[in-house]
């Protein structure tokens, strides 16, 4: 790891030498809104970045992406894929995790994903150390911290109005900032970066997912707890939509003319319809089982299969819920249930 102490002016100008090469995206605010926005004019930057509304994964898992189109004879085109280089500047630690979170899945070296491995091998992303809390994120009761590195492949520490440090862990990144940095520092992890400027820093209760792990596969049969859980649920989706970490789809072919195409889309373990059967059978056919396969994929088969939770604490879920689920409540109400 590299760590760049340079001044704003500078990291400018390596960012004006990176837009050469690729698209970089920032968030910025419309109406009520935080969305990446592609970099125009340097004066949108005022390194706030607020964390935006919908997770990085639809940089490289699009919400509807067309796979391939076809003539109804058989015949087909050649799958077209996203090779555009980009650049996501300002995500927060959270959502660096998303791209690790998602490669488990995508990049399985048994069945790689070729349109998401594409878009994830042109894909990098620059993280900002976040200097406050969110009202309902809470990464720190995971164990997880507001300013780490979290597989981003830079964070930026804010130590002063005209100056950052700049911890970088890829050289593709590193050959364009060098040249323009005030000093340059070897270090070997994270931990030996010092200075790092104002960050988010409280006492908080940890959440017990651990314990709750090795709880899970007892409570499999509790049905009122899960019928307690999902009691006011409405199945909308939104948790599952804006969450970094779940990838779920569904695949249809839409048919025009002689022709059509094969489209890929979001779908979410909360809708009734994923897990109907085509004989009318549904083994998941109340919001109960739904919700129940939810916190098991996040807190019991993620870290069974990867050592990771399927959750990165960015709290878009409790923000957005209609119903005003909050999943911290939920994993201290089920791991506190008898």
């Amino acid at each position: 790891m590299k760590l760049l102490r340079i001044k704003k002016d500078n990291f400018e100008e390596a960012l004006r030498s990176l837009q050469n090469e690729f698209k970089i995206y920032i968030p910025k605010k419309e109406d009520d809104n935080v969305v990446f926005s592609e970099l125009g004019n340097f004066k949108d930057m005022d390194y706030k970045f607020e964390r935006t509304s919908h997770p990085i994964k639809e940089f490289v898992l699009p919400q509807n992406e067309t796979l391939f189109y076809f003539l109804k004879d058989g015949s087909r085109e050649k799958e077209s894929f996203d090779t555009s280089k980009r650049i996501l500047l300002g995500v927060r630690p959270c959502d660096a995790k998303t791209l690790k979170l998602l490669d488990f899945n995508f990049l399985d070296s048994s069945y790689i994903d070729p349109y998401y491995e594409k878009r994830r091998k042109n894909t990098f992303v620059i993280s900002i150390a976040c200097n406050e809390f969110g009202e309902n994120c809470f990464c720190d009761s995971l164990g997880d911290s507001p300013y780490k590195l979290n597989g981003a492949d830079a964070i930026i520490y804010s130590i002063s109005n005209e100056e950052l440090n700049l911890l970088i862990d890829n050289e593709v990144i590193f050959s364009f900032f060098k040249k323009y940095s005030e000093k340059i520092e070897e270090v070997n992890s994270e931990e030996e970066v010092s200075e790092k400027g104002k960050i988010a820093e409280r006492a908080t209760k940890p959440l017990p997912v651990k314990e709750l792990k090795e709880k899970l596969p007892s409570l499999i049969g509790s049905t009122d707890l899960w019928k307690n859980i999902s009691a006011t649920c409405i199945e909308c989706g939104v948790c599952t939509y804006l969450c970094p970490a779940c990838y779920c789809f569904d695949i249809n072919d839409i048919t025009f003319g002689k022709g059509g195409k094969r489209l890929r889309s979001y779908d979410s373990c909360m809708f009734k319809e994923y897990t109907l059967e085509a004989s009318g059978h549904n083994p998941r056919p109340t919001g109960a089982e739904r919700w129940r396969q939810r916190l098991l994929h996040k807190f019991l088969y993620y870290p069974d299969l990867y050592n990771e939770l399927g959750c990165s604490g960015c709290g878009r879920c409790i923000d957005k819920c209609p119903s005003k689920i909050d999943i911290r409540e939920v994993i201290n109400y089920a791991f506190n249930y008898k």
